[in-house]
């Protein structure tokens, strides 16, 4: 028994690396999508101040003519 005591323990350890390396792989993918979409926010937001930026510049000038 102690013979083929090993060899399950190797089976399960290949089959737990297995299941952990597709997990793996799938919060891989998960992260840089989600790693996109904030980095796709930040551009948009910064963008957003830069115009608004501008926006208060002129009403500035508005007020003060």
């Amino acid at each position: 028994m102690n013979e083929n005591d090993w060899e399950m323990r190797a089976k399960d350890r290949r089959l737990e690396n297995k299941a952990l390396k597709k997990r793996i792989k799938e919060l891989t993918i998960s992260r840089d999508s989600w790693k996109a979409k904030y980095m796709k926010q930040k551009e948009v937001f910064t963008e957003s101040q830069m115009k608004l930026e501008i926006v208060k510049k002129n009403i500035q000038r508005i007020v003060q003519v």
